[in-house]
Protein backbone atom coordinates (compact mmCIF):
# COMPACT_ATOMS: atom_id res chain seq x y z
CA UNK A 1 0.00 0.00 0.00
CA UNK A 2 2.88 2.42 0.44
CA UNK A 3 2.63 3.12 -3.74
CA UNK A 4 -1.14 4.08 -3.22
CA UNK A 5 -0.65 6.31 -0.04
CA UNK A 6 1.96 8.15 -1.86
CA UNK A 7 0.14 8.99 -4.97
CA UNK A 8 -2.99 9.93 -2.88
CA UNK A 9 -0.98 12.43 -1.08
CA UNK A 10 0.29 13.37 -4.56
CA UNK A 11 -3.71 13.53 -5.23
CA UNK A 12 -3.89 16.03 -2.17
CA UNK A 13 -0.96 17.97 -2.48
CA UNK A 14 -2.59 18.48 -6.23
CA UNK A 15 -5.68 19.82 -5.21
CA UNK A 16 -4.45 21.67 -2.44
CA UNK A 17 -2.50 23.87 -4.70
CA UNK A 18 -5.29 23.81 -7.44
CA UNK A 19 -7.92 25.40 -5.18
CA UNK A 20 -5.13 27.93 -3.48
CA UNK A 21 -4.46 28.90 -7.34
CA UNK A 22 -7.94 29.36 -8.16
CA UNK A 23 -10.63 29.30 -5.95
CA UNK A 24 -13.22 28.28 -8.03
CA UNK A 25 -11.57 24.52 -8.26
CA UNK A 26 -13.09 23.76 -5.08
CA UNK A 27 -16.83 25.05 -6.14
CA UNK A 28 -19.48 23.18 -5.98
CA UNK A 29 -19.79 23.16 -10.20
CA UNK A 30 -16.39 21.98 -10.67
CA UNK A 31 -16.16 19.60 -7.96
CA UNK A 32 -19.23 17.39 -9.51
CA UNK A 33 -18.41 17.88 -12.96
CA UNK A 34 -14.91 16.44 -11.81
CA UNK A 35 -16.42 13.78 -9.92
CA UNK A 36 -18.58 12.95 -12.74
CA UNK A 37 -15.02 12.86 -15.05
CA UNK A 38 -13.49 10.84 -12.68
CA UNK A 39 -15.94 8.26 -12.45
CA UNK A 40 -16.67 7.73 -16.54
CA UNK A 41 -12.53 7.23 -16.48
CA UNK A 42 -12.20 5.02 -13.60
CA UNK A 43 -15.19 2.77 -14.93
CA UNK A 44 -13.25 1.72 -17.85
CA UNK A 45 -10.05 2.03 -16.54
CA UNK A 46 -10.90 -0.72 -13.46
CA UNK A 47 -11.32 -3.00 -16.62
CA UNK A 48 -8.34 -2.36 -18.58
CA UNK A 49 -6.53 -3.49 -14.94
CA UNK A 50 -8.43 -6.89 -15.42
CA UNK A 51 -6.06 -7.19 -18.42
CA UNK A 52 -2.86 -5.28 -17.38
CA UNK A 53 -2.64 -7.89 -13.89
CA UNK A 54 -2.10 -10.86 -16.35
CA UNK A 55 0.78 -8.81 -18.57
CA UNK A 56 -1.76 -7.76 -21.45
CA UNK A 57 -2.45 -4.83 -22.72
CA UNK A 58 -6.16 -3.87 -24.50
CA UNK A 59 -5.70 -0.73 -27.00
CA UNK A 60 -9.14 -0.81 -28.02
CA UNK A 61 -11.22 0.09 -24.78
CA UNK A 62 -11.16 3.74 -26.29
CA UNK A 63 -12.84 2.30 -29.54
CA UNK A 64 -15.48 0.20 -27.97
CA UNK A 65 -16.19 3.04 -25.47
CA UNK A 66 -17.42 5.50 -28.70
CA UNK A 67 -18.61 2.03 -30.80
CA UNK A 68 -20.79 1.64 -27.55
CA UNK A 69 -22.50 5.29 -27.63
CA UNK A 70 -22.69 5.27 -31.79
CA UNK A 71 -24.62 2.17 -31.63
CA UNK A 72 -26.94 3.45 -29.11
CA UNK A 73 -28.03 6.27 -30.77
CA UNK A 74 -28.23 4.40 -33.85
CA UNK A 75 -30.39 1.68 -32.14
CA UNK A 76 -32.25 3.87 -30.39
CA UNK A 77 -32.91 7.43 -31.42
CA UNK A 78 -36.04 8.83 -33.41
CA UNK A 79 -33.44 11.32 -34.60
CA UNK A 80 -32.50 11.76 -38.23
CA UNK A 81 -30.09 8.82 -39.04
CA UNK A 82 -31.44 6.84 -35.73
CA UNK A 83 -33.67 3.52 -36.40
CA UNK A 84 -36.13 4.49 -32.99
CA UNK A 85 -36.23 0.85 -31.53
CA UNK A 86 -36.02 2.29 -28.20
CA UNK A 87 -33.39 2.91 -25.64
CA UNK A 88 -33.43 -0.27 -23.66
CA UNK A 89 -32.89 -2.17 -27.21
CA UNK A 90 -29.86 -0.24 -27.53
CA UNK A 91 -28.31 -0.21 -24.17
CA UNK A 92 -28.85 -4.27 -24.85
CA UNK A 93 -27.28 -4.46 -28.29
CA UNK A 94 -24.58 -1.99 -27.33
CA UNK A 95 -23.52 -4.09 -24.48
CA UNK A 96 -23.61 -6.98 -26.55
CA UNK A 97 -21.37 -6.12 -29.00
CA UNK A 98 -18.75 -5.09 -26.68
CA UNK A 99 -18.88 -8.24 -25.13
CA UNK A 100 -18.66 -10.04 -28.36
CA UNK A 101 -15.39 -7.87 -29.32
CA UNK A 102 -13.48 -8.51 -25.58
CA UNK A 103 -14.18 -12.25 -26.41
CA UNK A 104 -13.16 -12.52 -30.07
CA UNK A 105 -9.73 -10.17 -29.04
CA UNK A 106 -9.48 -12.77 -25.95
CA UNK A 107 -9.63 -15.43 -28.50
CA UNK A 108 -7.37 -14.39 -30.96
CA UNK A 109 -4.67 -13.92 -28.32
CA UNK A 110 -5.42 -16.88 -26.15
CA UNK A 111 -6.04 -19.39 -29.06
CA UNK A 112 -3.56 -18.38 -32.00
CA UNK A 113 -1.11 -17.22 -29.33
CA UNK A 114 -0.77 -13.13 -31.34
CA UNK A 115 0.11 -10.55 -29.34
CA UNK A 116 -1.84 -8.31 -27.17
CA UNK A 117 -0.92 -5.36 -28.29
CA UNK A 118 -1.38 -6.30 -32.30
CA UNK A 119 -4.43 -7.23 -31.40
CA UNK A 120 -6.15 -4.72 -29.61
CA UNK A 121 -4.11 -2.23 -32.19
CA UNK A 122 -5.68 -3.82 -35.27
CA UNK A 123 -8.91 -4.04 -32.43
CA UNK A 124 -8.89 -0.48 -32.14
CA UNK A 125 -8.60 0.70 -35.86
CA UNK A 126 -11.34 -1.88 -37.29
CA UNK A 127 -13.61 -0.54 -34.26
CA UNK A 128 -13.13 3.19 -35.19
CA UNK A 129 -13.62 2.08 -38.75
CA UNK A 130 -16.93 0.35 -37.95
CA UNK A 131 -18.18 3.85 -35.74
CA UNK A 132 -17.10 5.59 -38.86
CA UNK A 133 -19.11 3.76 -41.07
CA UNK A 134 -22.23 3.60 -39.29
CA UNK A 135 -22.52 7.64 -38.50
CA UNK A 136 -20.72 8.21 -41.86
CA UNK A 137 -18.64 11.12 -41.21
CA UNK A 138 -21.27 13.19 -38.95
CA UNK A 139 -22.86 12.47 -35.68
CA UNK A 140 -25.60 10.91 -34.17
CA UNK A 141 -28.05 12.85 -32.45
CA UNK A 142 -29.69 10.86 -29.03
CA UNK A 143 -32.22 13.69 -29.30
CA UNK A 144 -34.70 13.94 -26.28
CA UNK A 145 -33.49 10.28 -24.69
CA UNK A 146 -34.21 9.90 -21.10
CA UNK A 147 -30.59 8.90 -21.06
CA UNK A 148 -29.05 12.57 -22.00
CA UNK A 149 -30.75 13.09 -18.60
CA UNK A 150 -29.01 11.08 -17.03
CA UNK A 151 -25.14 11.86 -17.04
CA UNK A 152 -26.12 15.76 -15.60
CA UNK A 153 -28.70 13.94 -13.09
CA UNK A 154 -27.80 12.80 -9.63
CA UNK A 155 -28.94 12.68 -6.17
CA UNK A 156 -29.54 15.27 -3.42
CA UNK A 157 -29.29 18.46 -5.98
CA UNK A 158 -28.46 21.79 -4.63
CA UNK A 159 -28.67 24.65 -6.49
CA UNK A 160 -29.29 23.14 -9.81
CA UNK A 161 -26.16 20.45 -9.18
CA UNK A 162 -26.60 16.84 -7.77
CA UNK A 163 -24.23 16.57 -4.77
CA UNK A 164 -24.08 12.56 -6.14
CA UNK A 165 -24.32 12.25 -10.11
CA UNK A 166 -25.46 9.09 -11.55
CA UNK A 167 -22.21 8.14 -12.82
CA UNK A 168 -20.64 8.40 -9.94
CA UNK A 169 -22.63 5.66 -8.19
CA UNK A 170 -22.26 3.41 -11.54
CA UNK A 171 -18.16 4.09 -10.22
CA UNK A 172 -19.14 2.88 -6.88
CA UNK A 173 -20.47 -0.24 -8.38
CA UNK A 174 -17.72 -0.76 -10.81
CA UNK A 175 -15.90 -0.65 -7.79
CA UNK A 176 -17.62 -3.04 -5.80
CA UNK A 177 -17.48 -5.09 -8.20
CA UNK A 178 -13.75 -5.05 -9.32
CA UNK A 179 -12.82 -5.04 -5.69
CA UNK A 180 -15.00 -8.13 -5.19
CA UNK A 181 -13.46 -10.23 -8.10
CA UNK A 182 -9.21 -9.08 -7.86
CA UNK A 183 -9.10 -9.38 -4.52
CA UNK A 184 -11.80 -11.66 -2.92
CA UNK A 185 -12.21 -15.08 -5.57
CA UNK A 186 -10.06 -17.60 -7.00
CA UNK A 187 -10.36 -15.67 -10.19
CA UNK A 188 -8.93 -12.63 -9.34
CA UNK A 189 -6.04 -14.88 -7.70
CA UNK A 190 -5.53 -16.85 -10.96
CA UNK A 191 -5.19 -13.16 -12.58
CA UNK A 192 -2.13 -12.18 -10.24
CA UNK A 193 -0.76 -15.82 -10.67
CA UNK A 194 -1.04 -15.50 -14.73
CA UNK A 195 0.88 -11.69 -14.33
CA UNK A 196 3.42 -12.99 -11.94
CA UNK A 197 4.58 -16.35 -14.37
CA UNK A 198 2.34 -17.61 -17.36
CA UNK A 199 4.04 -20.21 -17.02
CA UNK A 200 3.93 -21.07 -13.27
CA UNK A 201 0.03 -20.68 -13.49
CA UNK A 202 -0.16 -23.12 -16.35
CA UNK A 203 2.05 -25.84 -14.19
CA UNK A 204 -0.23 -25.49 -11.06
CA UNK A 205 -3.32 -26.23 -12.98
CA UNK A 206 -4.74 -22.79 -13.86
CA UNK A 207 -6.64 -22.98 -17.42
CA UNK A 208 -4.56 -19.56 -18.21
CA UNK A 209 -6.34 -19.18 -21.46
CA UNK A 210 -9.95 -19.22 -20.19
CA UNK A 211 -8.82 -16.75 -17.68
CA UNK A 212 -7.09 -14.60 -19.92
CA UNK A 213 -10.04 -14.45 -22.24
CA UNK A 214 -12.45 -13.42 -19.55
CA UNK A 215 -10.21 -10.38 -18.36
CA UNK A 216 -10.54 -8.85 -22.02
CA UNK A 217 -14.25 -9.77 -22.05
CA UNK A 218 -14.25 -7.81 -18.82
CA UNK A 219 -12.20 -5.31 -20.10
CA UNK A 220 -14.24 -4.53 -23.19
CA UNK A 221 -18.17 -5.03 -21.55
CA UNK A 222 -16.67 -2.28 -18.66
CA UNK A 223 -15.66 -0.03 -21.54
CA UNK A 224 -19.28 -0.50 -23.04
CA UNK A 225 -20.66 0.50 -19.67
CA UNK A 226 -18.61 3.65 -19.92
CA UNK A 227 -19.53 4.35 -23.30
CA UNK A 228 -23.26 4.42 -21.89
CA UNK A 229 -21.90 7.03 -19.32
CA UNK A 230 -19.89 8.59 -22.18
CA UNK A 231 -22.89 8.56 -24.75
CA UNK A 232 -25.54 10.57 -21.97
CA UNK A 233 -22.84 13.03 -21.09
CA UNK A 234 -22.37 14.33 -24.89
CA UNK A 235 -25.79 13.45 -26.20
CA UNK A 236 -23.98 13.69 -29.89
CA UNK A 237 -21.85 10.31 -30.76
CA UNK A 238 -19.42 10.17 -33.76
CA UNK A 239 -16.39 8.13 -34.54
CA UNK A 240 -14.21 10.54 -32.51
CA UNK A 241 -15.75 10.19 -28.91
CA UNK A 242 -13.20 7.75 -27.28
CA UNK A 243 -10.33 8.82 -29.26
CA UNK A 244 -6.61 8.48 -26.70
CA UNK A 245 -9.07 7.07 -23.91
CA UNK A 246 -7.06 4.28 -23.84
CA UNK A 247 -3.76 6.24 -22.88
CA UNK A 248 -5.79 7.91 -19.92
CA UNK A 249 -6.51 3.70 -19.02
CA UNK A 250 -3.39 2.72 -18.81
CA UNK A 251 -2.05 6.33 -17.28
CA UNK A 252 -4.58 6.05 -14.42
CA UNK A 253 -3.82 2.18 -13.95
CA UNK A 254 -0.38 2.62 -14.12
CA UNK A 255 -0.05 5.62 -11.73
CA UNK A 256 -2.35 3.42 -9.41
CA UNK A 257 0.25 0.85 -8.97
CA UNK A 258 -0.37 -1.68 -11.66
CA UNK A 259 2.68 -3.15 -12.97
CA UNK A 260 2.68 -3.14 -16.81
CA UNK A 261 4.67 -6.45 -15.91
CA UNK A 262 1.40 -8.13 -14.23
CA UNK A 263 0.87 -9.53 -11.39
CA UNK A 264 0.47 -6.05 -9.56
CA UNK A 265 -2.20 -3.57 -8.50
CA UNK A 266 -5.46 -2.80 -6.14
CA UNK A 267 -8.63 -1.58 -6.92
CA UNK A 268 -7.87 1.45 -4.58
CA UNK A 269 -4.60 2.40 -6.37
CA UNK A 270 -6.69 2.14 -9.97
CA UNK A 271 -9.93 5.16 -8.15
CA UNK A 272 -6.43 7.19 -6.93
CA UNK A 273 -5.02 6.63 -10.26
CA UNK A 274 -8.26 8.20 -12.04
CA UNK A 275 -8.65 11.02 -9.60
CA UNK A 276 -5.38 11.97 -10.65
CA UNK A 277 -6.14 11.78 -14.46
CA UNK A 278 -8.69 13.94 -14.23
CA UNK A 279 -7.46 16.50 -11.58
CA UNK A 280 -4.18 17.17 -13.89
CA UNK A 281 -6.60 17.27 -16.74
CA UNK A 282 -9.06 20.03 -15.23
CA UNK A 283 -5.77 21.52 -13.61
CA UNK A 284 -4.78 22.38 -17.13
CA UNK A 285 -7.49 24.56 -17.47
CA UNK A 286 -8.17 26.00 -13.51
CA UNK A 287 -4.35 26.75 -12.70
CA UNK A 288 -3.30 30.42 -12.33
CA UNK A 289 -1.05 33.10 -11.19
CA UNK A 290 -1.87 36.51 -10.67
CA UNK A 291 0.70 39.10 -11.54
CA UNK A 292 0.89 42.69 -12.75
CA UNK A 293 2.61 43.09 -16.41
CA UNK A 294 5.17 46.25 -16.60
CA UNK A 295 1.82 48.88 -16.91
CA UNK A 296 0.76 47.17 -13.04
CA UNK A 297 -2.12 45.96 -14.80
CA UNK A 298 -3.13 43.03 -13.08
CA UNK A 299 -3.16 39.54 -15.36
CA UNK A 300 -3.27 35.61 -14.66
CA UNK A 301 -1.08 33.35 -15.90
CA UNK A 302 -2.39 29.98 -17.00
CA UNK A 303 -1.13 26.97 -18.73
CA UNK A 304 -1.64 26.29 -22.07
CA UNK A 305 -4.40 24.16 -22.90
CA UNK A 306 -2.52 22.04 -25.75
CA UNK A 307 -0.10 20.76 -23.45
CA UNK A 308 -2.86 18.09 -22.83
CA UNK A 309 -0.90 15.53 -24.45
CA UNK A 310 2.20 16.29 -23.65
CA UNK A 311 1.63 16.26 -19.74
CA UNK A 312 -0.17 13.02 -20.17
CA UNK A 313 2.74 11.61 -21.87
CA UNK A 314 4.77 12.74 -18.89
CA UNK A 315 2.57 11.49 -16.77
CA UNK A 316 2.56 7.72 -18.22
CA UNK A 317 6.36 8.12 -18.57
CA UNK A 318 7.26 9.13 -15.15
CA UNK A 319 4.88 5.92 -14.17
CA UNK A 320 6.48 3.47 -16.06
CA UNK A 321 9.84 4.85 -14.98
CA UNK A 322 9.07 4.64 -11.53
CA UNK A 323 7.71 1.66 -11.92
CA UNK A 324 10.88 0.14 -13.26
CA UNK A 325 13.14 1.59 -10.57
CA UNK A 326 10.80 -0.29 -7.50
CA UNK A 327 11.78 -3.32 -9.28
CA UNK A 328 14.95 -2.54 -9.49
CA UNK A 329 15.11 -1.74 -5.78
CA UNK A 330 13.44 -4.69 -5.00
CA UNK A 331 15.70 -7.06 -7.06
CA UNK A 332 19.04 -5.41 -5.72
CA UNK A 333 17.34 -5.76 -2.13
CA UNK A 334 16.72 -9.41 -2.79
CA UNK A 335 20.41 -9.77 -4.15
CA UNK A 336 21.84 -8.44 -0.70
CA UNK A 337 19.53 -10.41 1.54
CA UNK A 338 21.03 -13.64 -0.04
CA UNK A 339 23.58 -14.03 1.54
CA UNK A 340 22.65 -13.56 5.05
CA UNK A 341 19.66 -15.86 4.27
CA UNK A 342 21.52 -18.46 2.78
CA UNK A 343 25.19 -18.85 4.69
CA UNK A 344 28.01 -20.17 2.35
CA UNK A 345 28.02 -23.91 2.05
CA UNK A 346 31.35 -24.63 3.74
CA UNK A 347 29.80 -23.08 6.85
CA UNK A 348 26.76 -25.01 6.41
CA UNK A 349 28.77 -28.29 5.87
CA UNK A 350 31.27 -27.44 9.35
CA UNK A 351 27.78 -26.62 10.97
CA UNK A 352 26.88 -30.47 10.25
CA UNK A 353 29.33 -32.41 11.53
CA UNK A 354 29.76 -33.74 14.81
CA UNK A 355 31.73 -32.19 17.51
CA UNK A 356 35.17 -33.51 17.59
CA UNK A 357 34.70 -36.58 20.84
CA UNK A 358 31.30 -36.59 20.02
Amino acid sequence: MRRELGMFAALVVACVVLGISNPDFVGQSNVVNTLRQISMLGIFAIGSAFVIITGGIDLSVGSVIGLTGVIIAKVSSHESGGLGHGLPLGIAVALAVALLIGLAQGLLITRLKLQPFIVTLGGMLLIRGVSQTIVQGGTLSLGASPLVHFANGGLWSNHGDPLIPYPALMFLIAIAIGTYLLHFTVFGRYLYAIGGSRDAARYSGINVKKVETLAYVISAGMAGVAGIAYAAYIGQMSQQVGVAYELYAIAAVVLGGCSLRGGEGTVLGIVIGAAIMRVIDNGINMFQIPYEDQDGIPRLWRLNPNWNFVIVGAVILMAVVLDQVVHMVQAARRVRAAPSEHPPLELANEAAQPPLGG
